[in-house]
């Protein structure tokens, strides 16, 4: 086993090192490599086009985005001889069944690939050929970046009751929530030909910074506040009280949303690290007027 991989090593190395070519004739017989993402941007293999769909009354719309290398060049995002673009600048394929068979067998879905890496813009080959395991193929993992960092997340519509500019008052329940149309899922799809990537984010929780020192969670946006509910009643699942240990003047109410993230696509699905959007308000805290109704002298 140890010589058979130590030949098929050498074979992948010998492979590796190549000669510095001319940008202009580099990869002819590929072509997907021959575009100058440079001078072609909207190139099929110099994009990703993503989709962005909203929820509520958020809009939705569509774009492109390019590949770039570390020196912000444009780069295309796939070479067909050498694959997709990775994180690192370099170029990744699964490697072929001869050397798969020589390495150790990774837990499915993850799947050994072969690196290489090119600096496109000179057409430098580096002698070197990364050997790397992926549980998400390198493609798809673009693509997965991208359709996060497309998604449109609104910034937290925030409700009180009373509404400003009126005053909340001293020991009188505040009611909190936010508006639907920041409340909802929203999604963004990634594609190439012939492959997609959709990112959903979903809202699970607000966090509330009353101003006071305090704060308070909810696990839905609140519920709003109806004319003819009693003043003194409490909201039923997000509100807050103030009082004299709080002061009076103007506060400042943060809501954060916390949003978890995941995605579908190519067969396959994950989840990503939660997002946040936040917003404020001023909110002015005082105390409540006592008034003689008695009509006694």
């Amino acid at each position: 086993m140890l010589r058979r991989l130590l030949l098929v090593l050498l074979t992948l190395g010998a492979f590796a090192v190549m000669v510095v070519v001319r940008p202009t004739n580099a990869y002819a017989d590929d072509p997907w490599s021959t575009v100058d993402c440079d001078q072609t941007p909207t190139a099929p293999e110099c994009t990703v086009t993503v989709i962005s769909a909203g929820g509520g009354d958020a809009p939705s719309g569509s774009g492109t985005t390019g590949c770039r290398d570390a020196r912000g060049d444009a780069v295309p995002c796939y070479i067909q001889k050498w694959g997709w673009l990775g994180a690192d600048g370099c170029y990744y394929k699964p490697v072929t069944p001869e050397l798969a068979a020589a390495l150790d067998k990774p837990t499915p879905p993850a799947a050994w690939y072969e690196g290489t890496c090119v600096d496109v813009t000179s057409g430098v080959v580096l002698p070197i050929v990364r050997l790397r395991v992926f549980a998400t193929p390198p493609g798809q993992s673009l693509l997965i970046a991208e359709a996060v960092r497309r998604l449109r997340l609104p910034a937290p519509a925030i409700r009180v009751n009373p509404a400003p500019p009126a005053a909340q008052l001293l020991y009188v329940p505040t009611w909190l929530w936010l508006d639907s149309s920041s409340w909802g899922a929203r999604s963004a799809t990634a594609s190439v030909p012939g492959l997609s990537v959709t990112a959903t984010a979903k809202p699970v929780r607000v966090v509330w910074s009353t101003g006071d020192g305090r704060s308070v969670t909810c696990d839905g946006p609140g519920t709003p506040w109806r004319a003819g509910t009693d003043p003194m009643a409490s909201s039923p699942d997000c509100g807050h009280t103030y009082d004299t240990s709080s002061g009076q003047g103007t506060f400042t109410l943060r809501a954060t949303i916390t949003w978890s993230v995941s995605w579908v696509g190519g067969g396959l699905s994950g989840t990503e690290p939660a997002l946040t959007s936040t917003a404020s308000v001023p909110l002015k805290v005082a105390e409540s007027v006592a008034v003689n109704t008695s009509g006694g002298g």
